[in-house]
């Protein structure tokens, strides 16, 4: 929680303090916001993150002249953005994250772009996790001062403008989860921080400019194809799962990355590659025997299996833990970070692939992927403790008998609760998959 009102005694020649800034984060505050606030005439910034509010931002906040930043993040604000923020000249700072605005973009943001006072200062807007329907719009190509843009799953659909790729100021760039046309990456900015581009329908291969982003670089789940280069700069995260890239992966290449995923390719590896900490390769290439896909990198260790199983149990994100005859068995042994990892459970038939990092959490370890219990009810120590992904995990069993199988998936929400303010408007939503 965090409650800050700024003041200033100098911002006027009037000689009163005036309120600049109003923030109220993660109170859990229900109603709609108040249009009152636009009596602050020197507000610059308004902060209501993380809390309970409904309707829409009211439009009387169209007269704060000064109002350079607005966030919104996880509330239940809903109906269509306004199109009246075209209106905010000052502002500079949107973030409408994490709510239920619906209908498009609207337009009147792009028709204003070219005049001296209107949004086309604009250097940070993210309308991520909406129910927004509509393409992306054109216009966003000609916010010239834009530095961050957060367009993930938004229901917006596909594809990407070209000249959003082309903006010169442009940082941090995050698009997920648009379906539309396959289209290809053309052309990106030189230098960016964050190029994350994950489930948009990309094809075609990976222009050059992407392997300088400098922090993270993003493009799960595309069809992209061609070979990955001999080396690239030294980079923290790179996740390149779920398409189809073909090539021998170089030892260069693998120790640029300190957290490399490239799961599901279609890669070939040396014969003296071996496992490496934060490296995940698991069914990167494509063989004749079924534990060569799983392991390419393990050689002779796991090349067959030593016996055969009928069964096999999880207790995923926590220790071993008896229940009754049965053993679950626990997954919190992993080397280095869950960001980017194959597990498999030594002496037995089972192991996961993770992928993704919480982006901005300043965590790179596991411990924040295995969540302790935020509740307070006493429940079966099963659900004391779960593991997480921020992008997608794989549990997968090797070495069955022949037959017929029973899959039973237990789940809890023992994270997002009613205890937690702000938690409140969480919701949690997934695909689940068996095969």
């Amino acid at each position: 929680m965090n409650y800050t009102i700024g003041c200033s005694c100098s911002i006027a020649d009037d000689k009163f303090c005036h309120i600049t800034s109003f923030e109220v984060r993660g109170y859990d505050l229900s109603g709609r916001l108040p249009p009152d606030l636009a009596n602050l005439t020197y507000v610059e910034k308004i902060d209501f993150t993380f809390n309970y509010l409904y309707g829409t931002i009211p439009v009387e906040w169209a007269s704060m002249k000064n109002l350079s930043s607005i966030s919104l993040t996880a509330n239940r604000l809903s109906g269509n953005i306004p199109g009246y923020l075209g209106n905010f000249t000052a502002l500079t700072y949107l973030s409408l994250e994490s709510n239920q605005f619906s209908g498009v973009v609207p337009p009147e943001l792009g028709k204003l772009a070219s005049l001296k006072n209107s949004i086309k200062n604009l250097t940070d807007f993210r309308v991520s996790d909406n129910n927004l329907n509509g393409t992306v719009p054109e216009f966003i190509g000609s916010w010239t001062q834009l530095g961050k843009l957060g367009l993930c799953a938004t229901g917006l659909q596909g594809p990407v403008p070209r000249a959003i790729f082309l903006l010169e100021k442009l940082n941090d760039l995050r698009i997920t989860d648009t379906p539309g046309p396959e289209f290809p990456l053309l052309n990106v900015r030189k230098k960016m921080d964050y190029l994350v581009l994950r489930n948009i329908n990309l094809n075609g291969t990976i222009p050059e400019e992407a392997w300088s982003v400098e922090t993270t670089l993003d493009l799960t789940f595309n069809k992209l194809v061609g070979e990955l280069p001999r080396d690239t700069i030294q980079r923290e995260f790179t996740f390149l799962s779920g398409n189809l890239l073909t090539g021998t992966v170089q030892d260069s290449f693998i120790q640029s990355n300190q957290y490399l995923d490239v799961s599901y390719n279609n890669l070939t590896w040396s014969p003296g590659c071996s496992d490496q900490v934060n490296k995940n390769w698991f069914r990167s290439s494509s063989s004749n025997n079924i534990l060569s896909d799983l392991f390419p990198c393990q050689g002779q260790e796991i090349s067959r299996c030593p016996k055969y199983y009928r069964s096999f149990h999880i207790n995923c994100g926590g220790q071993d833990v008896k229940n009754g005859r049965i053993l679950y068995e626990g997954d919190v042994d992993i080397k280095g970070s869950a960001a980017a990892t194959n597990y498999h459970r030594q002496g037995s038939n089972w192991g996961f692939s993770s992928t993704g990092d919480f982006m901005n959490d300043g965590d790179f370890n596991d411990d924040k992927y295995t969540l302790p219990q935020n509740i307070s009810a006493v429940v079966s120590e099963l659900y004391t403790t779960a593991r997480r992904t921020p992008l997608s995990i794989t549990y997968y069993g090797y070495c069955l008998e022949n037959g017929d199988y029973t899959v039973r998936l237990h789940f809890a929400e023992i994270q997002f609760t009613d205890e937690i303010p702000g938690y409140r408007v969480a919701r949690r939503v997934f695909d689940i998959y068996i095969q």
